[in-house]
C-alpha cells in the first residue's frame, strides 16, 4: 500500500534489498532527500507521498519546499502539511501562497488554512491583505473558504464586509463562510442578503444558510423572498422554510 502511495517515479528510492514492504520511518528520510531533488516531478511526488505518511517529522522540509520555484512542488507541499495539519506551526508561509501567481496553489493554500481550525493570526492576516489595493476576486473567495472551514468567530466582521463585495463570487463564499460559521449575529445581514442582493446565486446561498443555522430570527427574510423574481431563489426559500419547520404559509 505504502508503495503505492509513494508512486512508481520513487520505487528505486525507497524499496529495501529484501523487498519488504517498507515502514513509514524507513521511507520518510528518502522521501525528504528526494524532496531536494533536481527533478521536479521527483520533488511532487515526495511532497504528495509526505502528506499520505502525514508525519510531524516531514513539516521543517515541506516549510521549505512552499519556496520551491515549481508550481507542481508548492502545491503538493501545501496539500502535504495541510493533511498533517502540525499543531504549533507558524502558518504564515501559507499564507503567503494565498496570493501566489498560480491558481492551483492559491487553492491548495485555502484549503489547507481551511483544516487549522479557529486561528487568530490567520484571521488577522487576512483581515489585513484582503483590503489591500489590487487584491484578487479569486484571493478573496478562497480567503472566505479558509475562514468558513476554520468556523472562526473572530472572521465574522471581515466576512460581513466581503457580503458588499463587488464580485457576486465573493460574497456567494462569504456567504457560505458565514454559514459554517453560523453565529446568530450574521443572521442580519444574510436575510439583507436574500432580500437586496442583484445575483440569484448569491440570493440561493443566503437562503440555504439561512435555513440551515437562522431559526426563527430568519423568518421574515425568507417569507419575504418567497415572491423573488429568480424560481431558484423562490425554490431555496421554500426548503429552508421548511428546513426551520415554519408553518407560516403564503
Amino acid at each position: 500500500m505504502l508503495l503505492v502511495l509513494i508512486g512508481l517515479t520513487l520505487t528505486a528510492c525507497i524499496v529495501a534489498a529484501d523487498h519488504t514492504e517498507p515502514s513509514p520511518d524507513t521511507v520518510l528520510p528518502r522521501l525528504l532527500a528526494v524532496l531536494k531533488d533536481r527533478n521536479p516531478e521527483l520533488r511532487r511526488t515526495a511532497a504528495q507521498s509526505l502528506g499520505k505518511i502525514a508525519s510531524a517529522k516531514a513539516v521543517p522540509a515541506l516549510a521549505s519546499a512552499l519556496r520551491d520555484p515549481d508550481t507542481g512542488v508548492r502545491r503538493s507541499a501545501v496539500w502535504a502539511l495541510g493533511m498533517i495539519g502540525p499543531e504549533e506551526f507558524d502558518w504564515s508561509p501559507v499564507m503567503v501562497l494565498l496570493f501566489d501567481s498560480d491558481p492551483a496553489v492559491r487553492e491548495a493554500a485555502g484549503a489547507a488554512l481551511g483544516r487549522t481550525g479557529p486561528n487568530l493570526a490567520i484571521v488577522k492576516f487576512l483581515n489585513e491583505r484582503i483590503q489591500e489595493p489590487g487584491v484578487t476576486s479569486d484571493t478573496k473567495r478562497l480567503a472566505a473558504a479558509a475562514l468558513g472551514g476554520m468556523e472562526a468567530r473572530s472572521a465574522v466582521p471581515l466576512l460581513t464586509r466581503l457580503l458588499l463585495d463587488r464580485d457576486p463570487i465573493v460574497r456567494r463564499w462569504a456567504a457560505a463562510a458565514l454559514g459554517e460559521i453560523a453565529d446568530p449575529q450574521t443572521v442580519g445581514p444574510l436575510g439583507a442578503l436574500l432580500r437586496k442582493d442583484p445575483d440569484p446565486g448569491v440570493r440561493v446561498e443566503a437562503a440555504f444558510r439561512l435555513g440551515k443555522f437562522g431559526g426563527k430570527a430568519a423568518e421574515p427574510a425568507l417569507i419575504s423572498a418567497r415572491k423573488d423574481a429568480d424560481e431558484n431563489v423562490r425554490r431555496l426559500v421554500e426548503a429552508a422554510l421548511k428546513e426551520l419547520g415554519s408553518g407560516v404559509k403564503s
